[in-house]
């Protein structure tokens, strides 16, 4: 696949000055941490407080079969039970396991980016990744389809460093990689369209039984979950069946008519379409489109049998990307409009693909530059430099039109930290809030390591349940991007407020109001 040896086994040769990579990667790391830690995202009313739902009642089922998938999960719900009974409903609850998957995803880039092309690639494949705006929202945010695509993306790593004979103790490395196969599935399951990917890089270089050692932890973790579901749902293949039926889910006219009954040439511009959307779309776009140019010239050259080693390991990123490619795109709509199983406008379905294309464009940028010019080293670092900090700056600040990650609502916004300031020193024992907020209020009612600082009430607002006088009621996001949902429900259930109503706390943001009742 990378190269043209058929050596049946690799051999463990000797290690490469690794020690200066391991450093810039684990500095590189930290720097992101620091970003991810001062950017959490707010907590939103939809799947993220379901599987905080579900985490707290792990394992179990829901209430109402709609929710049935997301319970499922348990490679997102599990971890997220663990910490939770450390820290409770709290704010590192909900951060804790995205935030850590995110750093194992910039990590991962890293690492595949350095041992296939070199230090300079992987940093910058990183850095781009891990600054994509909805990559550092999805980051901090409580949903499976980033925190799988790390796992995949760790167990490519890995394997790409067992195929070049840099780890000793291979069978050990090839269990964690099954584990982590196995726990990607968990989590989402069409991460297994892209599985392929790991036993096309070890085919011919590890033994015929060692494939055993990779092999056992997947199907270990398949018949536990049929044991699991068996048990909780009273069917062995639940999750199966709820993840096909994601796209029969009840939605609203306006959603449906995005997905259902629409021209084939749509479904198969989904990904090009929907990136274009973002502020960095000029970047992304160019690393995409490299990346499957660079797939067909690689595919076309293996043909004639006149590719060489660098250009082969940049065909792997176009494998990687055709992996989910094709099966997202026919399941989304080619092969039944009428009934799509997913709805492929969402981006983070596309996530497993996102590391993919940046590392396959970034590579391939660094391998054409540098044979048109073979000496050009630095010619060719300058021109991937470029790229990157271009793709890297746009996300953040944004380009006309479109702001950066940097000034939305949806990661500076403090407001409900300073709402949980005010209620532990406020006489409030009854709070009115719109029925979104009310899914999310409840992580502000402790600190955020989950110390209980407010034992009052929370009561939802409905135009048939109205606060009385003395009690106090709670507005947030109308007018801003931080949580939409619960902005959509205030100015329904609230269109205007009352004259005897008396403001008595406003954020710093003015996203979130509180009035007393009068």
């Amino acid at each position: 696949m990378l190269d043209t040896a058929s050596e049946p086994v690799a051999e463990r040769r000797a290690a490469p000055a690794w020690r200066p990579a391991v450093v810039l990667g684990a500095v590189l790391t930290l720097l992101y941490a620091v970003v991810l830690l001062c950017d959490l995202s707010v907590p939103q009313p939809v799947d993220h407080s379901r599987y905080m739902d579900a985490a707290r009642s792990f394992p179990s089922r829901p209430k109402d079969p709609i929710f049935d998938h997301q319970y499922l999960r348990i490679g997102l719900t599990g971890p997220t039970a663990l910490v939770m009974k450390v820290f409770g409903y709290s704010e590192v609850t909900y951060h804790a396991f995205p935030v850590a998957a995110a750093l194992l995803l910039f990590a991962s880039v890293y690492a595949i980016g350095c041992l296939l092309f070199g230090r300079l690639v992987g940093a910058l494949s990183a850095a781009v990744l891990g600054c994509v705006g909805i990559v550092v929202v999805a980051g901090t945010e409580l949903l499976p389809d980033l925190p799988a695509t790390a796992l995949f993306t760790a167990a490519v790593a890995l394997t790409v460093a067992v195929r070049e004979g840099l780890l000793p103790w291979r069978r050990l490395w090839l269990v964690v990689i099954g584990v982590l196969l196995g726990w990607s599935y968990l989590t989402r399951e069409f991460i297994v369209f892209v599985w392929p990917l790991v036993p096309a890089l070890l085919w011919r270089r590890i033994g015929r039984w060692e494939w055993l050692w990779g092999l056992v932890p997947v199907a270990l973790t398949g018949i536990g979950e049929t044991v699991l579901n068996a048990h909780l749902y009273g069917d062995p293949l639940a999750r199966l069946h709820a993840g096909s039926g994601l796209g029969d889910l009840p939605s609203r006219p306006e959603v449906a008519r995005t997905f259902h009954d629409l021209p084939l040439w749509v479904y198969l511009w989904r990904l090009p379409q929907q990136l274009g959307h973002l502020a960095e779309a000029p970047g992304m776009l160019l690393l995409l489109a490299l990346t499957v140019v660079a797939g067909v010239y690689v595919a076309v050259r293996l043909v004639r049998r006149t590719s060489t080693l660098p250009e082969r390991r940049v065909g792997v990123f176009a494998l990687w990307l055709m992996l989910l490619w094709v099966p997202l795109t026919l399941e989304g709509g080619v092969l039944n409009p009428a009934h799509p199983k997913l709805r492929l406008q969402l981006l983070r379905y596309w996530y497993p693909i996102f590391p993919a294309f940046v590392l396959g464009g970034i590579a391939a940028l660094w391998v054409a530059v540098r044979a048109l010019r073979p000496a050009g080293r630095r010619r060719a670092g300058a021109v991937i430099s470029c790229v990157a900090v271009a793709t890297a700056a746009l996300a953040v600040v944004g380009r006309p039109g479109i702001p950066g990650w940097i000034g939305s609502d949806r990661v500076r916004s403090d407001a409900l930290p300073e709402f949980r300031s005010w209620l532990a020193r406020s006489p409030a024992r009854t709070v009115w809030v719109d029925v979104k907020l009310f899914r999310i209020l409840p992580i502000y009612f402790v600190t955020s390591t989950g110390h209980r600082i407010w034992h009052g009430r929370m009561r939802p607002m409905t135009s048939s349940a109205r606060p009385p006088s003395g009690d106090y009621v709670v507005v947030y996001s109308v007018g801003g991007d931080a949580c939409p949902r619960c902005g959509d429900a205030a100015r329904a259930v609230l269109p205007s407020v009352p004259p005897t109503w008396r403001p008595v706390m406003t954020s710093h943001d003015h996203l979130l109001h509180v009035w007393r009742v009068g």
